[in-house]
């Protein structure tokens, strides 16, 4: 003792979670979601990753189309970013345009544990580039004293009854694209059939003048259904569930057909000048005992399978590896593309 006592005043001997000798503090730039869950991702992830390491990570709280849009700029050449959360539909061409960097999953300490749908869906070319972080259900989310029937499918929302309090997010808003995909898959099509397509959007010209409210966002999704102007509407089971344990009367249903994967994993920037403090950093994220509290904070499931959650997150949230492949998986290779001119078609619809 008297010996370790004598080096660490000397500095010999790292104490602490921070640098010696002078060096300077490794420092990480990471993406996350604004609001609640970019303030759960740091408690979750973030504090334990400083504490252990004595790094410092530079939180950056926004969106997927802004993150994307900075990326491209810098080209892969110094990135504004080291670590970036992304959603299916920013990751694809993010990863086809060479701005994210293929991992090396045998220098994963819990990739094994990770589910192995989930992760699939942000390897391309045969090459991985995500870990899974969390995948909500896209479903439907209804007022529960309005609606004394569950619905129990995604055709349950064109009922007459309905009519005057839908509320339906735009194409272009992830659960507006989900909920679509949903309509064409439960009519038996694919998003690659243009015959497919057609039929849901005829489906969809059934809603013209029932619809009320046309939210783009979390926030306005949560402001419609709260304030009334919206009974029912196509959302994820994570938010549902957090409005209702905030005391709203909202319940959610997972339709029959097939939910909706709604996957959130993070990525490695191309060109980034930090790769193997990064890849200490999804050591982290896809740590069991990080990612059960952050799950069970948001009630979205987590991409490790090895978590045993609590019990009212058993009891309410659909999960597991039987659960991930029964999903609709919205097909983004087609869906990226046509995604405007569908937008388009959409907006002749509901004006």
């Amino acid at each position: 003792m008297a010996v370790v006592l004598a080096l660490a005043a000397c500095g010999g001997v790292d104490t602490g979670g921070g640098t010696s000798g002078g060096e300077k503090q490794e420092e990480l730039t990471v993406t996350a979601f604004a609001g609640a869950w970019g303030e759960l991702f740091k408690k979750s992830f973030v504090e334990p990753f400083e504490r252990d390491t004595g790094a410092k990570v530079n939180l950056v709280y926004g969106a997927n189309a802004e993150w994307l849009t900075k990326l491209r700029a810098a080209g892969g050449k110094n990135p504004p970013f080291d670590v970036l959360a992304f959603t299916p539909d920013a990751s694809l061409p993010a990863a086809s345009a060479g701005l994210l960097q293929p991992l090396q999953t045998d220098r994963l300490t819990h990739w094994k544990d990770l589910d192995l749908t989930l992760g699939s869906k942000s390897a391309y070319g045969g090459k991985q580039y995500g870990v899974p972080l969390t995948t909500g259900s896209t479903g439907l989310m209804y007022r529960n004293d309005k609606i004394k029937t569950a619905p129990a499918d995604w055709s349950d929302i064109f009922d007459k009854k309905y009519c005057g309090h839908v509320a339906l997010p735009p194409l272009t808003y992830n659960p507006g694209l989900e909920f679509f995909s949903a309509l064409v898959t439960s009519q038996g099509g694919k998003l690659s059939d243009p015959a497919a397509v057609d039929k849901a959007f005829a489906t969809l010209e059934t809603l013209k003048g029932c619809v009320s409210a046309f939210p783009a966002n979390a926030g306005a999704a949560a402001t419609v259904i709260e304030n009334g102007d919206a009974w029912i509407m196509p959302f994820w089971d994570g938010r549902a569930f957090a409005l209702a344990q905030a005391g709203s009367p909202i319940s959610f249903t997972y339709p029959k057909s097939g939910a909706v994967g709604a996957l959130t994993s993070y990525f490695i920037a191309s060109g980034t000048q930090h790769s193997e403090l990064a890849m200490k950093f999804l050591d982290y994220l896809t740590a069991a005992e990080n990612q059960k509290p952050f799950a069970e904070g948001t009630w979205y499931a987590a991409g490790n399978n090895t978590i045993k959650y609590n019990d009212n997150f058993e009891q309410w949230v659909e999960h597991g590896p039987e659960v991930y492949k029964k999903f609709v998986w919205v097909d983004y290779t087609v869906a990226t593309p046509k995604l405007n001119e569908w937008q388009q078609r959409w907006n002749q619809i509901f004006g």
